[in-house]
């Protein structure tokens, strides 16, 4: 490449620069060690040298640089040009202007995604929950999602939604039981899995819940652990001062003890079963370095814990403790000055520690490989894609499928108040698919979707976006700041380790990407 083209480049940065379209096109970010460069079009992360470094900064953050004779007063000819080469060479800074959000399941495939790909069922057995716990979504309290009633699903209804997953879904079929506290009904829960395993007895069956341990029994235990392909989620936060501060019942008591007694069932009666166990923990106010490894400290010392068991631990759902309900300090810091206790505490245990997965189970190495294989599995390219995804949303319908207890369909359990997408008797509506969760959300994400430079590390999915009419713009993009950042934190962690401790990163060769 000759000198002139090279110039040709920079000269073509410092247009982008001044139209405004530079900051869209990558980030940069910086390790102890080493500064980077993501790029927004091909996905990759260049290490800059100083001279690229001081270039890409007086690009980015310098108003003043707006020729090239500007950036010879920061650096030689001879630095520019060589940057002007790896940027063509890279074919950097091109990342393409979208006017919508596109997946090929989103649009020309989605009616066949949904009416032969379906993977997963989920019933929400009943709206009776035997807890109130202080970050539920469905409390009174919180508008975030329906309240806590008293409808049971019919077996007519589970029938109806089973005999649709057979109908719908190819070699694989997953049917996961949800609630309020699924267990409240454990006698249709029993049938559905039989009835399941009697229908699809031809396909590759899971199936999976989630309880918040405090009706498990030994015969539960020992059925569940019979069944196969199933996988437990179990609902504890940590110790009894923990779990006793938000798990309580309507009367106010805590649920401690008989939520670590029904673990321990399942613990013992899943010894000798293939079915899986995993543990989710809440991360509720107030928050301390202190209660982080007061809860680490109490998972690895439960010794009937099977070893290497995924214990996820997450934050509430933000609006789900009311505000009247904090004291001022108890407001998470991550909403006041964008700290995040959790993401430091886990950060430092890893530097603290040889491996990720100790001998001993921690509530950080779920959290961490996940972190560590979104960022080893981005989308990398050499040249860029003119499309870009639905963030992190997948083809409604197809993915998943919830069934509420009346037989309303629902694009997910997690997506709280939002429009309905048929009924299981009647089947699915395609024009409300569309409407509101192809369209709608496309159009009413893509003004700062496409001048954004995470966009295709976004992980924003239908979550938090919805009410019951539809699509809330306002909602979107109030998740907009808190994603950034998490994802150049991710950055940031994973080049990090791979800089430091690249023995840690060992595992991603046999891990598995869903």
């Amino acid at each position: 490449m000759s000198v002139l083209q090279q110039h040709v480049e920079i000269e073509r940065l410092l247009t982008l620069k001044s139209d405004h379209e530079l900051k869209r096109m990558g980030k940069m970010f910086a390790t102890n060690n080493n500064k980077y460069f993501y790029d927004t079009g091909t996905g990759k992360v260049l290490l800059l040298d100083q001279d690229s470094y001081e270039i890409m900064d007086a690009l980015f953050n310098r108003s003043e640089i707006k020729s090239i004779d500007d950036l010879k007063e920061v650096l030689n000819g001879r630095a520019i040009e060589k940057f002007g080469l790896a940027v063509a060479e890279e074919k950097l800074f091109r990342a393409f202007k979208p006017d919508k959000l596109y997946t090929l399941g989103h649009y020309e495939d989605l009616e066949r995604q949904v009416n032969s790909e379906f993977r997963q069922l989920i019933l929400e057995l009943t709206g009776r929950c035997n807890l109130r716990c202080g970050y539920c979504i469905y409390n009174e309290d919180c508008d975030l999602n329906r309240n806590f009633n008293d409808d049971d699903m019919t077996i007519e209804v589970a029938k109806a939604a089973i005999d649709y997953t057979a109908q719908h879904t190819k070699e694989k079929a997953a049917v996961t039981f949800y609630g309020g506290e699924p267990l409240l009904r454990f006698d249709l829960l029993k049938w559905s899995i039989e009835y399941s395993l009697d229908i699809m007895s031809g396909k590759a069956l899971s199936f999976s819940l989630t309880t918040n341990l405090t009706l498990v029994t030994k015969d539960i235990a020992e059925y569940l652990a019979a069944v196969p392909n199933l996988s437990v989620v179990c609902s504890l936060d940590g110790p009894e001062y923990v779990q006793n501060s938000y798990r309580k019942y309507s009367n106010g008591y805590g649920s401690f003890s008989k939520a670590i007694r029904g673990l321990e069932l399942l613990c013992e009666a899943f010894k000798n079963s293939r079915n899986v166990l995993s543990i989710n923990a809440v991360f509720a106010p107030p928050y301390s370095q202190q209660k982080l490894d007061d809860i680490n400290s109490f998972f690895q010392k439960l010794t009937f814990l099977p070893k290497g068991i995924d214990i996820n631990i997450t934050y509430a759902a933000k609006g789900s403790i009311p505000d009247t309900k904090l004291s001022i300090e108890e407001v998470p810091k991550d909403e006041q000055n964008m700290i995040n206790p959790l993401w430091d505490w886990m950060t430092d245990q890893i530097k603290q520690h040889p491996s990720i997965r100790e001998e001993e189970n921690t509530i950080y190495a779920a959290l961490v490989e996940k972190i560590l294989i979104d960022v080893e599995n981005r989308f990398v390219a050499d040249e860029p894609s003119e499309f870009y995804p639905f963030n992190g949303c997948c083809v409604p319908g197809a993915r998943r499928l919830y069934v509420n207890t009346k037989g309303d369909l629902y694009i997910c359990e997690r997506v709280g108040n939002s429009p309905s997408i048929g009924n299981i008797f009647d089947g699915i509506d395609f024009g409300r698919i569309h409407n509101f969760y192809v369209e709608d959300y496309s159009r009413g994400t893509i003004e700062n979707c496409k001048n954004c430079w995470a966009i295709r590390l976004c992980s924003t999915c239908y979550i938090d976006s919805y009410t019951e009419s539809g699509f809330h713009r306002e909602n979107k993009r109030k998740q907009c700041s808190s994603q950034k950042k998490s994802i150049l934190e991710d950055l940031v962690f994973y080049h990090a380790v791979r800089e430091t401790s690249p023995e840690k990163l060992e595992f991603l060769k046999n891990a598995r990407v869903f």
